[in-house]
């Protein structure tokens, strides 16, 4: 999810109460939520999709953060006393609050997530929500506004409009788990006995529609591309396919960045920019061009070779079957 998702749900934890745990309490919750996004400082580096989401987002990072977050604040607390407790073990359960909530809403997009890093470098992809979701603005901004304004008289009330927000949150996520599936199911149904059973696919939230899903199935030769609508009517319509460009397995000049790119996308598409240049671009967040979603790259020649000691860049082939939700 976007910084203000993740801000907002720091933001609205501590109003339902947990600020009270220890002193700045809301500062180590609002760090927290925002912590494994630390990673950011790779697009500066142009190091992006290789280590976006991984290492900061991964299970080693996730037991190390609340303890070094919980560290800096209790000295801070130490250097500059305010009012409210201090007790590390205090604010190690308010970090781990706050930074587990990260990788979760990050699941839930189709951007994906890698768990397992650094063990292994591997993508999850909840498809539930919409990277930018107004749902969730609307739900964890009322928990937020309306907790302060009513707790400026009866604190117990603010808090509890608070934690009526957050759940409304998590029923609408859970909502949106439920749409997910069943889109996902009725792709199956409608395409079983077609020549594009059992085809790898992605149905995912479209922004501002909880009943309608974005729908990617990879044909093999071409991807199929449409939306599954839920509800009175629900079916899958096809709306346009996409040639791969992939003929196959191509070798490649040496490239960092496409191999990066290549384990990082879902549906990667080839097209090609003249002479010796191909560009390629991931369906989820791109229809050809230049795109943040996009990378170019020379092809070599059948007779080329690349220089002694290199190492090439993966064969150009469509990645294998996407986890399950």
């Amino acid at each position: 999810m976007d910084p203000l998702c993740h801000t907002l749900v720091g933001a609205a934890l501590a109003q339902s109460g947990l600020k009270r745990w220890a002193s700045r309490a809301t500062t180590t919750l609002l760090v927290a939520a925002n912590l494994p996004d630390v990673d950011i400082l790779a697009i500066g580096l142009g190091r992006s999709l290789e280590i976006r989401r991984g290492v900061t987002h991964g299970v080693l990072a996730l037991a190390v953060w609340p303890l070094l977050l919980a560290g800096l604040v209790w000295g801070w607390n130490r250097w500059r006393p305010v009012a409210g407790g201090n007790r590390y073990r205090d604010l190690v359960a308010l970090s781990a609050i706050g930074v587990l909530t990260h990788p979760f809403l990050d699941f839930l997009n189709n951007y994906g997530m890698r768990w397992l890093m650094p063990f292994v470098d591997r993508w999850y992809y909840g498809d539930t929500l919409f990277i930018v979701d107004p749902f969730m603005y609307l739900f964890l901004t009322a928990a937020v506004v309306v907790s302060w304004w009513r707790g400026r008289r009866h604190r117990e009330i603010g808090e509890r409009w608070a934690r009526v927000g957050l759940a409304l949150a998590m029923v609408y996520v859970g909502a949106m788990m439920a749409t997910t599936l069943a889109a996902r199911r009725g792709v199956e149904r409608t395409v079983a006995s077609t020549p594009l059973a059992g085809k790898r696919f992605m149905a995912t939230a479209v922004f501002g529609d909880p009943f309608t899903k974005e729908v990617i199935l990879d044909g093999g030769d071409r991807y199929h591309l449409g939306q599954f609508r839920l509800g009175r009517g629900a079916g899958l319509e096809w709306t346009m396919t996409v040639p791969t460009g992939i003929p196959g397995p191509r070798p490649l000049a040496p490239s960092r960045e496409l191999s990066a790119f290549l384990h990082w996308a879902r549906f990667p598409v080839v097209e090609p920019l003249g002479g010796d240049r191909f560009g390629v671009y991931d369906l989820r967040y791109a229809r050809g061009g230049r795109s943040w979603a996009a990378v170019e790259f020379t092809g070599m020649g059948p007779d080329s070779a690349p220089p002694p000691g290199s190492s090439t860049a993966p064969p150009l082939e469509p990645p294998g079957p996407a986890t399950p939700n």
